[in-house]
């Protein structure tokens, strides 16, 4: 931990194997270092999605929207070392070096392949009818791979993939995918929490309203 001028900063040193990386960790900063969402293409009328957003102080909010059972505003608080913990698991798991491109090419060809073999009656096909966006935006001061490798100074990440789940089930053999997928699950685990407390708004009593944001 080191400070400059009025920002304090919380630093993690790579090494030949494993990144480091440096973000604001005052209760000053506004901005989230880690922010998470998942869209739910069925209900796309709905404005109003889960999110998280977690700051570098480790201050955690989660929004459940009006569709699910705990409907509302929530919030605890992570020590500093559990949000690098997590920072190293993200980039451990390859979340902040995700090659989208290369990896959704892989996975069509992949599709591509099975479609031909169910065509010649030598595969199933499986087809998803709800489909789910998996989003994940990190925003670090400072991100380097490796000990070996380029610092990337105020690093920003858009990790999004639809359906991760099912393709990390699916494509056992796509490392990448499922390696993220164990991120995202990190993710939806901590939305569940203990330690998260309803937030009250001006005026509520009780429970949180559904719909209050």
């Amino acid at each position: 931990i080191y400070c400059s001028g009025a920002q304090a900063f919380r630093s993690v040193d790579s090494t030949q194997s494993t990144a480091g990386f440096r973000f604001d960790d005052s209760t000053a900063n506004a901005q989230p270092v880690i922010e998470f969402r998942q869209h739910v293409h069925m209900l796309a009328d709905v404005d109003d999605r889960l999110t998280m957003t977690i700051h570098g102080d480790g201050r955690v909010l989660v929004h459940f929207p009006v569709y699910m059972k705990r409907a509302g505003d929530y919030e605890m608080q992570l020590d500093k070392d559990e949000l690098v913990s997590l920072l190293s698991a993200m980039a451990a798991n390859g979340v902040m070096d995700f090659d989208a491109k290369t990896v959704r090419d892989r996975i069509q060809a992949k599709r591509r392949a099975t479609h031909a073999r169910a065509k010649a009656g030598k595969a199933e096909l499986f087809e998803i009818s709800d489909a789910v966006d998996s989003i994940i935006d990190i925003r670090l001061d400072e991100y380097r791979r490796s000990s070996s490798a380029t610092a990337h100074k105020n690093f920003s990440k858009r990790f999004h993939w639809q359906n991760i789940e099912h393709d990390a089930r699916r494509f056992k053999d796509e490392d990448a995918i499922v390696r993220a997928n164990r991120s995202v699950v990190d993710l939806r685990s901590l939305m569940k929490d203990a330690r998260l407390k309803p937030i009250k708004q001006p005026g509520q009593q009780g429970a949180p309203q559904k719909g209050d944001r």
